[in-house]
């Protein structure tokens, strides 16, 4: 590398403040996100004396050149470079000439060399000849103020000389734009020429154009726009080359990111075959060149410095090329920083179009759009996973054309993207169920600017909230139903799903069973057309309960058809173990790859529910049948009404549900609480008291069915009228429950244990003993039982053993000793503990003699 100290140079404070995003400085240290990973603190420290940079999450860390040469994903030789280019310095070649300070130049030989008079240059512009100590030859070129002051200076070199410019000491941080000292007049005249560079400056002067001159070609800063306060119109020459262009795009957006409000033009000297305003003039003469000039500014293209141009054809938005970069048609281009020529890297266009921010947990995403064979997708995706070079691959799989090889500047492209478009790319609120949203949002249909953020393997149920058809044809084909009481719970029941987090009521599931062909999935289908698409809507029994987790997350506050029950098979602790899951409204707590745990899933829904055969068995556990509303029968009584309703539910959907939330919406929760608590009193009044959660279940379904004939089927109809056939349901329901609701589990486990003993009284007694032997009786008649045989008879029918028994010590039916449930008796001259069933007090509890329930012979068994 070259000697030339780039700490003389460099504007540290300003580099890296553009640099870094959401910086600090305090004092000489500057603190912000770090580029070279993703962040979202500020792990990244600054010396702004030295320049030098630290990373306390990555490690990255080094000098500015060390910077530089990581932004631009070059080494080290090539950012040292790149910094004296863009300071205006060239690099000192270590194969200079052998006397570079034999080689003549002074302003003499710049004079003619871009046919500008040398008095004119020297007096008027402050030009001059000077000499280094070791006989060095350059042209001064001094940079003054508004006032004329002299800030700094540049040294022009003989181009054989090895370098061709050098700053002042001292100018670092006070670059400027050349020609401040004739902004008076510049604003006099009404517009101004931006060029890159001293000679061309000088050369619209002396062709008698206002100009000002910018630096380098990357150079232009925002902050220099307040400069041109009272000019309304900037023409901005643009060289035949990609440096022409990456100076457009520099000083465009620097004009933009300043505020300045006047008009922008662009024009070129490239119609006459010049490279910039002195390579004109050198080769047309004075005449022409201020002709042709003075032609083009007139002929400019007027250009808006806010609008984007569209890089690719159809893009879901359109985005600003970030500096140093190039995407089009023909995918992602880094530009070569001495050449300004591109090189591809990915054959993909891949942008960002929105960032998507979860309200409930903080959490943001990208979504990214790519065009593979002529089509643009899309796909949302956790920043972690778009940001990092060894996860980003996984778009290969999408089809973009990212490899383990161009990565690291796919993800370098993305990142610049984003930074050079945080006010382009939207920000939008995002959620990843349907169901209530903070704020009293509603999905589907009254979630305002919401986005869904979704798995694309959850696409198809998301699709399935849609309308088709109209809400006047719906109504007519389903009003009629409705005169069957158990289709109108089961489609009031759909409607009672967003009212459970109202009513702070915990889920419950509405199952219809009974003989086929009668309309039990036609009702379940009609029920989920209120909300969308009942094909896509429904799922199914033979599931596993992750996935039904998924499904009953995903849908939230909405209802669940499961479909089928004789598809769980004969399992019957696994389709137990499905309705306490379901009913519980939380999925399992599961561990997180990267360490603690990933986000529970949670849902408040109404199951719907059908099969041929119960749910609900004499040995289901209690907290089954308290989740479970049987609707008994077929909820259609007309079979060909049913068929139809089976094929045509889907013809007019999506419209009911919508309109249901909109009349919720309209009304004030603790109203409709209110309503709920007068409308349980009637359905217990009616009812009875027995179950208190089925009658708080049916309640619900019942100011369900209420609201939903004032919102959607009768909305002219009198409230009285309306709760007075819901309460008809309700009373309805609530007697086939009844009439059908099989005893509570631990009756059925004394009922079971009794018949097993009748069946196997044998093995109670010596007589025609038969193997194993199970226990025996006392010589008061109560029959004990070996603990290990009454474990396996009640778990092999799914009773538990331990509940049973208990629930027999607080009837007092057994005879026990004290802290036990078990007593101490002798059988064959050997002690043994047993549980003792006190046969006379269990018949009286059951309402029999002794003889009824027991053979009789088998109870005069002495021992």
């Amino acid at each position: 590398m070259s000697n030339i100290d780039i700490d003389k140079i460099v504007d540290y404070r300003r580099e890296y403040s553009s640099a870094i995003q959401k910086h600090e400085i305090s004092g000489t240290q500057l603190t912000g996100i770090c580029p070279f990973h993703p962040d979202k603190n500020a792990s990244l420290s600054v010396d702004l004396k030295t320049g030098r940079f630290k990373c306390f999450a990555c490690d990255a860390q080094g000098n500015y050149i060390d910077f530089v040469a990581r932004t631009l994903n070059i080494d080290t030789k090539d950012a040292y470079k790149e910094i004296l280019r863009q300071y205006g310095v060239a690099e000192e070649k270590p194969e200079k000439p052998k006397d570079p300070a034999g080689i003549p130049y002074n302003l003499d030989i710049y004079a003619e060399e871009k046919q500008l008079p040398k008095e004119w240059l020297g007096k008027n512009i402050g030009l001059s000849s000077g000499a280094e100590r070791a006989g060095l030859k350059y042209v001064k070129l001094p940079y003054m103020d508004e006032s004329g002051k002299v800030i700094l200076f540049r040294k022009r070199y003989h181009r054989d000389t090895g370098q061709r410019f050098k700053w002042s000491n001292g100018s670092k941080g006070k670059l400027m734009l050349y020609g401040l000292w004739e902004i008076d007049r510049i604003r006099e005249r009404g517009y101004v020429v931006l060029v890159e560079g001293e000679s061309d400056t000088q050369t619209l002067w002396h062709l008698k154009f206002p100009a000002l001159g910018v630096p380098g070609a990357t150079i232009m800063n925002a902050d220099w726009v307040s400069k041109l306060d009272g000019i309304p119109k900037v023409y901005v020459h643009v060289e035949p080359d990609a440096g022409g262009q990456v100076f457009k795009k520099k000083v465009t957006a620097a004009l933009r990111d300043g505020g300045y409000s006047g008009e922008v033009r662009t024009w070129t000297c490239s119609g006459a075959d010049a490279k910039d305003p002195s390579a004109l003039m050198m080769t047309k003469g004075t005449e022409e060149a201020k002709s042709y000039i003075d032609k083009a500014l007139r002929a400019a293209k007027t250009v808006d410095i806010t609008d984007i141009p569209e890089n690719v054809k159809g893009a879901p938005v359109n985005l600003r090329e970030p500096e140093g970069w190039q995407f089009s048609d023909k995918g992602i281009s880094m530009i070569d920083a001495k050449t300004f020529e591109p090189k591809c890297i990915c054959r993909t266009p891949i942008i960002l179009t929105r960032r998507l921010r979860s309200d409930a947990t903080g959490e943001e995403k990208i979504e990214i759009a790519f065009k593979r064979d002529g089509q643009w997708s899309k796909s949302t995706f956790p920043r972690s996973m778009i940001f990092q070079s060894r996860s980003i691959i996984a778009l290969a799989d999408q089809g973009c054309t990212v490899t383990s090889e161009n990565a690291k500047y796919v993800v370098r492209f993305l990142q610049a993207l984003e930074e050079e478009n945080m006010d382009v790319i939207e920000k939008v609120e995002s959620t990843s169920s349907f169901g209530w949203q903070t704020r009293g949002r509603f999905l589907p249909g009254h979630g305002g600017e919401l986005v869904l953020d979704i798995d694309p393997s959850v696409i198809s149920w998301a699709d399935a909230y849609g309308v088709n058809g109209s809400l006047d044809a719906w109504v007519d084909q389903i009003q009629p139903l409705r005169e069957n009481n158990r289709f109108r719970f089961i489609m009031a029941g759909s409607f009672a799903a967003p009212l459970l987090r109202i009513l702070k009521q915990r889920i419950f599931f509405i199952y219809n069973w009974g003989s086929s062909k009668g309309g039990k999935t036609a009702a379940i289908k009609a029920a989920l057309s209120a909300w969308g698409d009942p094909e896509g809507l429904m799922t199914n029994f033979n599931a596993t309960q992750v996935g039904l987790e998924r499904i009953a997350s995903f849908f939230s506050d909405l209802p669940l058809g499961v479909d089928e029950r004789q598809l769980a098979g004969q399992k019957q602790e696994q389709l137990e173990k499905i309705v306490y899951m379901l009913s519980s409204g939380q999925g399992r707590l599961r561990g997180a790859k990267s360490g603690g745990v990933q986000t529970m899933n949670t849902w408040r829904s109404v199951i719907l529910a059908s099969g041929e055969e119960p749910i609900i068995q004499e040995n289901s556990q209690t907290g089954v049948s308290t989740r479970m509303i049987e609707v008994i029968g077929g909820p259609i009584d007309d079979e060909k009404a049913a068929a139809q309703l089976h094929e045509t539910s889907g013809l007019n959907c999506g419209w009911a549900g919508p309109k249901f939330i909109e009349f919720i919406l309209s009304m004030n929760e603790d109203a409709i609480r209110s309503a709920y608590s007068v409308v349980l009193e009637s359905v217990q009044a009616k009812t009875g008291t027995g179950n208190g959660a089925h009658a708080a279940a049916i309640a619900a379904v019942t100011l369900a069915d209420v609201l939903a004939g004032l919102a959607i089927f009768e909305p002219m109809a009198d409230m009285k009228d309306l709760m007075k056939r819901s309460i008809e349901m309700a009373v309805e329901i609530s007697r086939d429950i009844e009439a059908n609701e099989p005893p509570d589990v631990n009756m059925s486990a004394v009922r079971y244990l009794i018949d097993w003993y009748n069946m196997n009284s044998q093995s109670f007694t010596d007589r025609d003993f038969r193997e194993p032997r199970l226990g025996f009786l006392d010589n008061y008649g109560d029959i004990c039982i070996f603990p290990t045989a009454l474990r396996q008879a009640l778990a092999k029918e799914g009773y538990s053993d331990r509940k049973t028994v208990k629930y027999m010590a607080d009837e007092g039916l057994i005879n026990a000793d004290s802290g036990h449930n078990t007593t101490m008796r002798r059988l064959g001259g050997k002690s043994c503990r047993v549980l003792c069933i006190n046969t006379r007090r269990l018949s009286s509890f059951l309402g029999f003699q002794g003889e009824e329930l027991f053979d009789e012979a088998d109870t005069k068994e002495q021992f």
